[in-house]
């Protein structure tokens, strides 16, 4: 069933209401940084008005194209009779959380966006609170990377990306900040219901850097959680195919050759059929570049993908200088996660257009990572 456009530029009270309280919500955390400096709380205010403009561009961007959000909306409308009907894992997640939004508070397709916004808005605000440790609580221009706009705008929206990403950032600052094992309960369910095999390939991550760079670990431990990672990875294999589409019936590798073809079909496709996972991995993380561009997102992206060239080249220019011993675990944790999520999506996206929104998933791992390369290299004695 259609859904009018009436019903999708329709606004309440209750609407502006939750926008109200979005701003207030800003600068109530702008005011937790109050005892570091006010350069933070400023900071956290342009990031906040940054993520709240972007949330109405892309609001009105939907309108006039064809997206996912008033997909999950439409569903949530007509389909579904009972919330319990809606709970589930994957997009499935994304109804379930949707639903009482809509059928039990009443938010319009406009006024839900907000309430998934303000999640994406949590992610910066854990993601900035674990930078600011990195750097010891000092300013650094650095820090305005956080206001690039491609990483803002795709963690608006109703969707799995503004989940994600407060999932992402939120595990890593619970990790970095060395909390009790109950505090991961709220960031890996949300992780795993939204993108199990996201929730897998972290966990991976950390099991390669526990295993192969804490000294701390016995040996007989590394063994026995080496053993646990590939069996969990093992066990969860099959759901981790059927999740992305594939079938065990046959080869993974034709598989992967025939959805490679089949996007290419797509506007923002690029045509690595054949090309190694080198040439994959590049495209995916850095692409588009200025000759990819076709209209006003992918130039933006494309600026953005220059910075984040500069960034990774300074961080292979320090990669072989030693960090700081407390911070290498978490520097080893986040260089792993990097390439368990960009490596395996490197493989099966080849639309541009998915890959730049996917990127944000990894974009927690890539700040740390920088940011413990610019703050915390042992300093020469």
């Amino acid at each position: 069933m259609e859904i009018s456009r009436d019903i999708l530029t329709q606004v309440t009270i209750l609407d502006i209401s939750l926008i109200l309280m979005y701003i207030i919500g800003v600068f109530v955390l702008a005011q937790k940084f109050r005892s570091i400096s006010v350069k933070f709380i400023r900071l956290f205010m342009l990031i906040g008005i940054a993520h709240l403009l972007f949330t109405f561009v892309y609001y009105f961007y939907t309108l006039g194209d064809v997206a996912d959000t008033i997909g999950y909306y439409r569903r949530v409308m007509y389909q579904y009779d009972s919330w319990g009907e809606t709970f589930g894992q994957g997009t499935t997640f994304i109804y379930f959380t949707l639903y009482p939004l809509v059928k039990y508070i009443g938010l319009t397709y406009f006024g839900s966006f907000f309430v998934y916004s303000f999640f994406g808005l949590l992610g910066y605000y854990y993601l900035l609170k674990i930078l600011i440790k990195i750097s010891d609580e000092s300013w650094s221009p650095w820090f305005y990377l956080l206001l690039m706009p491609n990483i803002h705008f795709w963690t608006v929206a109703i969707g799995k990306d503004s989940l994600i990403f407060f999932g992402i950032s939120l595990l890593a600052y619970i990790y970095f900040l060395n909390k009790k094992w109950y505090y991961y309960i709220l960031p890996v369910l949300l992780i795993g219901f939204v993108r199990l095999h996201i929730l897998i390939l972290i966990i991976l991550a950390l099991g390669f850097a526990l295993l192969f760079l804490n000294k701390k670990i016995k040996t007989f431990y590394k063994v026995i959680f080496a053993f646990f990672t590939i069996a969990t990875v093992y066990l969860l294999f099959p759901l981790l195919i059927s999740r992305l589409g594939f079938s065990m019936d046959e080869s993974l590798f034709d598989q992967l050759e025939m959805l490679e073809n089949k996007k290419m079909l797509g506007g923002s496709s690029v045509n690595l059929v054949g090309e190694n996972i080198f040439i994959k991995w590049f495209s995916y993380v850095f692409r588009p570049f200025f000759f990819d561009s076709h209209n006003s997102f992918t130039l933006i992206s494309s600026f953005e993908n220059s910075i984040w060239v500069v960034l990774f080249i300074v961080l292979f220019k320090n990669f072989r200088k030693k960090l700081q011993e407390q911070f290498r675990h978490i520097y080893w944790f986040t260089f792993f996660a990097i390439f368990t999520i960009t490596i395996p999506s490197a493989f099966i996206l080849i639309n541009l257009g998915i890959a730049v929104r996917q990127k944000t998933m990894v974009i927690p791992f890539l700040f740390m990572v920088f940011f413990l390369t610019i703050f915390k290299l042992e300093k020469i004695k």
